[in-house]
């Protein structure tokens, strides 16, 4: 308020955009400044009148306040140097008041998962093929915790058989991998046939309501393929499970679409992701394991 009051509505604005821009720590280092300037002018005009008298004789009680003035100047600092430093100091801080005022804030975004990151975050950012129905909030998806969770972006699709991305794919146990592709397989096939025949003509099961193209199943057969005990939940875990969502909101999105046309490319990129998901499962079912995917 003293502030305000002392500098006037428009340079008050500035120091906001800086306090904006920088934090208020620079903000009352600004105005810490600017106090201190305003403090020795009024000294030195308050003496400068005294001494002066104004063009007469100033009285004893003049003098007196005169000489208390002067002797809080030196309190502040008693030589030139020190007077030359600070007006230095204060004049290239206020120099540097309107260049501040017109530099935008730093690009910052927080995935979903609360990180901050210094890219553009976004359902479409990486894939424009994703589902534009998905939550940012991740809020409408059957695995909160996936890439989009984590990352804040969508993930590329996948060809059959590629090593390319991701690099490496985590360690399990060969009986734990096993066991898993033994109990889930057979659903897991039974939903892909199901996400294979979806054309965008044809009536569209509703994802929401049952899960009839047995996408928990695929996201229980990835936790055991790509995280264990000691690895914890992975990156590759996280991906799998973003392949899974996007199936369970493209099938979705198709059901709901406007006109046919844009019912068939949200079931091509379902299929599309599907075939993602199979890529990454198919990495780590070896001989040992049992039979790979097809894929659709």
């Amino acid at each position: 308020t003293t502030t305000q009051y002392l500098i006037g509505p428009s340079l008050n604005r500035n120091l906001s955009s800086v306090c904006i821009c920088f934090g208020t720590d620079v903000q009352m280092m600004f105005t810490k400044s600017l106090l201190l300037a305003i403090s020795l002018l009024t000294l030195g005009g308050v003496s400068s009148l005294i001494s002066n008298g104004l063009g007469r004789k100033a009285r004893p009680s003049e003098r007196a306040l005169s000489l208390r003035v002067h002797e809080h100047r030196e309190d502040m600092g008693s030589s030139i140097g020190f007077s030359r430093r600070v007006w230095v100091s204060m004049i290239g801080a206020f120099a540097t008041i309107p260049a501040l005022t017109t530099l935008p804030a730093l690009a910052a975004e927080f995935t979903p998962g609360g990180t901050l990151v210094d890219r553009d975050v976004g359902v479409n950012v990486g894939n424009s093929e994703a589902s534009p129905s998905r939550k940012f909030d991740n809020s409408n998806v059957l695995f909160y915790q996936d890439y989009f969770f984590k990352f804040g972006t969508a993930a590329p699709w996948l060809e059959p058989d590629s090593t390319s991305f991701p690099t490496t794919m985590p360690f399990t146990r060969v009986q734990q991998r096993y066991d898993a592709l033994k109990k889930y397989q057979s659903r897991i096939m039974d939903g892909l046939a199901r996400i294979k025949a979806l054309d965008g003509t044809s009536d569209i099961a509703d994802p929401t309501a049952q899960d009839v193209y047995f996408l928990r199943p695929m996201g229980l057969l990835a936790n055991s393929m790509l995280a264990s005990e000691n690895t914890g939940a992975t990156n590759e875990l996280f991906l799998a499970r973003w392949y899974i969502n996007e199936i369970y909101l493209l099938i979705n999105d198709a059901r709901t679409a406007s006109n046919p046309l844009e019912a068939a490319r949200f079931t091509r990129s379902a299929q599309r992701s599907a075939n993602s998901y199979l890529t990454m499962m198919n990495r780590v079912i070896t001989s040992k394991v049992g039979d790979k995917f097809e894929y659709i």
